[in-house]
């Protein structure tokens, strides 16, 4: 952390201060900053001589620990006298002396005592621990680590009533910059925000950091949510009238901002930046360049607060293999079928051992673009475990459905690593169907042809899910070779009350039936339910009236121990 920015925080958090008094530090480098001064205010003049008179205090501090008292100090020799001095070392954890804080007065006012020299010494110790906080390098910001700790420390010190805002705030469209200009353009940016950010909040007692690339946070104790909403819009216009020269081109900058209370009980770091992080998020969302407050009531940021806390957990899920694959039947309903039909299900596993639903993540798996991530976790896995199944005597295979999302189908990588996949685990491909939701069809066209062609090549199977939702299913089914359509739960669920459902669910049948499709239903729950999917001739059913998720291991091996435990 700079020398500067740690007396001004220290001072202006803690409201520690000498009446009548100003406060100046002088670095081994020279470095004066003078912070400010209380009722007995210094000129410019008197700052100019004390920061001459700087460097003989710092060549005495040199070879002493306690703070230095001079209350009768003058220029040359003879002349009058300038002001009254406590001169303070600060040293690191080491020893070595960092600099001297100087708490000076006019020479007019009360002499200093030894009692301001001892409150004097228990603030350079305070700001000695700031000094040597993890700082970035490029801002000069605390760090993540170092703004975590302050934050905590302060929330432990603070009265349970005491207001405290935090702050998030994100440049826009940064990427721009980087693509046109380049990215020691993109870091200059970032540096002029980390200034106009500091020089706008440390007045009112934030602390401030680079939490990480173009993102920053501020906590503001002793503050509240209306008076944080006018110091960020300050902050937000101050940027936005900063403009970043590169070349010939004058570059216009902005940021958005989130505010959030921090709640009296409120002392985890995680959670209180999440609220404003989705408070930033909102003012992206609506616009850019403004800022927008954490309001419960406002639905759209509860979801993005859910999927911010949600997302750490499913990412380290992932990484480390903390999921299990269900297999939910896949029922005929016309015909015998001796084939073994499942669609693959992913559950996360928490760290207790507790399952959590997609429900409850896939939310936060799609905006935070981690759907490739995941669906490459969930075919691996199947592929590798039906390749080892395949090896046990006796096994009898079975048709596995594998969902595919939009950003995987688009993902350029992903079909040369599902064909080697397919290559290493020789899994036949006429054991897998892949689904593909109208959506992610429409909005991958290209993609989606080029994968279903060489797919197809290798036997494998496709299938259009939840058939009946958009408007180009009926495109798609004359461009794209689709075996199978499943209609949408949406239909399936009200079958028997909805009219308008029952036709629809008995058009779907007689066209798929009319192009050699196979239809499957989803969300069979009732056996009356299955019994009207019978009579509008739909071949195949999957719902809990026709079978649960089963683990995949006892699916594959209903025999062993283990799969029986699960």
């Amino acid at each position: 952390m700079s020398l500067a920015n740690a007396i001004q925080e220290l001072l202006l958090t803690t409201h520690q201060h000498v009446p009548s008094a100003a406060v100046a530090y002088t670095s081994v480098s020279r470095d004066v900053f003078h912070l400010f001064c209380g009722p007995g205010q210094a000129g410019n003049a008197a700052r100019d001589t004390i920061a001459r008179t700087a460097d003989s205090f710092l060549v005495e501090c040199r070879s002493r620990r306690e703070p230095l008292i001079k209350n009768r100090v003058r220029e040359v020799p003879g002349g009058p006298l300038i002001c009254r001095f406590i001169a303070i070392p600060i040293r690191d954890d080491e020893g070595d002396l960092l600099g001297i804080m100087l708490i000076y007065r006019h020479a007019t006012d009360e002499e200093f005592s030894e009692q301001d020299a001892r409150r004097g010494g228990r603030m350079a110790r305070v700001l000695a621990k700031r000094i040597t906080l993890p700082s970035d390098g490029l801002t000069g910001l605390l760090t993540r680590t170092a703004f975590q700790h302050e934050f905590e420390g302060i929330r432990r010190a603070q009265s349970d009533d005491a207001p405290a805002v935090l702050l998030y705030a994100d440049i826009d469209q940064l990427h721009v910059i980087n693509d046109l200009w380049g990215f020691e353009t993109g870091d200059r940016a970032i540096s002029a925000v980390a200034e106009q950010l500091h020089a706008e909040l440390a007045l009112h007692g934030a602390i401030l950091s680079r939490l990480s690339g173009d993102r920053f946070t501020a906590f503001i104790p002793n503050c509240t949510l209306p008076g944080a909403r006018r110091i960020a819009d300050k902050a937000r216009e101050s940027i936005s009238a900063t403009r970043l020269q590169a070349h010939t081109s004058s570059i216009a900058l902005s940021v958005s901002v989130g505010v959030a209370v921090v709640e009296a009980d409120e002392s985890r770091f995680d959670h209180a930046v999440a609220a404003a992080e989705v408070a930033c998020k909102a003012a992206k969302d609506r616009g850019r360049n403004r800022v927008e407050l954490y309001q419960m009531a406002d639905q759209s940021i509860i979801r993005r607060r859910d999927d911010i806390l949600v997302v750490g957990q499913l990412r380290s899920a992932l990484e480390e293999g903390r999921f299990q694959i269900f297999g939910q039947p896949i029922c005929p309903l016309l015909t015998q079928d001796d084939l073994r039909r499942y669609e693959m299900l992913v559950r996360i596993v928490e760290e207790d051992g507790k399952l959590v639903m997609p429900a409850h993540f896939m939310s936060s798996a799609t905006r935070y673009q981690l759907l490739p991530q995941l669906d490459r976790c969930v075919i691996g896995h199947v592929l590798h475990k039906l390749s080892n199944a395949a090896r046990e005597p006796g096994f009898v295979p079975l048709h596995a459905s594998l969902n595919l999302s939009g950003p995987t189908i688009g993902d350029p990588d992903f079909l040369p690593w599902l064909l080697d996949q397919l290559a290493e685990t020789k899994v036949p491909g006429d054991w897998l169907t892949f689904e593909l939701t109208e959506t992610a069809t429409v909005a991958n066209i290209d993609q989606a042809q080029q994968l279903m062609r060489q797919l197809g090549d290798r036997g494998c199977k496709f299938a259009l899910d939840d058939f009946g939702t958009g408007l180009s299913s009926l495109a798609q089914l004359k461009t794209l070779n689709f075996s199978t359509l499943k209609i949408d739960g949406s239909f399936v669920r009200d079958v028997l009350e909805n009219k308008r459902s029952e036709a629809l669910v008995r058009a779907v049948a007689q066209l798929a039936n009319a192009m050699d499709m196979e239809t499957v239903a989803e969300y069979v729950e009732t056996p009356q339910i299955c019994m009207r999917l019978i009579d509008l001739q739909v071949q195949f059913g999957q719902g809990f009236a026709l079978g649960h998720p089963l683990r995949l291991d006892r699916i594959l091996n209903p025999f062993s121990k283990l799969s029986q435990a699960g």
